[in-house]
């Protein structure tokens, strides 16, 4: 038996239906591994074939196969930390709101502490210049003002912006309005904002 669902949120496990990856992160999310655990293992071999062919530590093809090394291992796991190209996934969770993704710990904010939240909805598939505008404008002033975002979306269709302190979380569910209003209901003092990005320019919608 399927878990059932209240208002867009599964009620069994408080999963928040997302978006799915976009096929552009997902091909990199397979690429990534696909080349550089390849590279990484044959660079090993390549150090160890240089130890037994009398490499010393400390000499200069040492710490070049050291940088070799590290540069590979690092490209293996900081592009899919710091760029959104595994399935997030987002839960209510008692008080809180928490968001997980693949090699990124497990995020958990409490409603309580969510000051403002902001939703860009692309309503159709091809967007008027000045709504593109808008929405990179804005996002321009909020890291100027200091802000810093943490992406976990899966798409760009629907971004809801969490502001948390100088902090501002990116996730892509499925259905925002649905969560927006269930994340007013726990926090009666959050503000928020409903940007549409259309054909003909934008829709705003505020909401206190």
């Amino acid at each position: 038996m399927e878990p059932r669902l209240l208002t867009g949120i599964n009620v069994s496990d408080s999963e928040i239906k997302s978006l799915p990856l976009i096929q552009r992160r997902k091909l990199l999310g397979y690429l990534v591994p696909a080349v550089n655990i390849p590279l990484f293992l044959y660079n090993v071999y390549q150090t160890i074939q240089h130890f037994q062919t009398g490499m010393v530590i400390g000499s200069q093809i040492f710490w070049e196969d050291i940088v070799v090394l590290i540069s590979t291992l690092f490209m293996t796991i900081a592009i899919p930390r710091f760029f959104p190209v595994y399935q997030s996934k987002y839960y209510l969770k008692g008080n809180a709101l928490e968001m997980k993704r693949l090699l990124r710990k497990t995020v958990s904010i409490a409603y309580k502490d969510i000051d403002r939240v902001e939703v860009y909805i692309r309503a159709d598939e091809e967007i008027s210049k000045e709504s593109t505008e808008y929405a990179t404008d804005q996002s321009a002033l909020l890291r100027k003002s200091g802000f810093r975002f943490i992406d976990y979306t899966n798409a760009e269709d629907v971004i809801m912006n969490l502001f948390v302190e100088k902090t501002i979380y990116m996730i892509s569910p499925e259905k925002p309005k649905v969560l927006l209003k269930e994340l007013k209901r726990n926090n009666k003092r959050l503000t928020a904002r409903i940007v549409e990005l259309t054909q003909r320019g934008k829709r705003i919608q505020d909401l206190s």
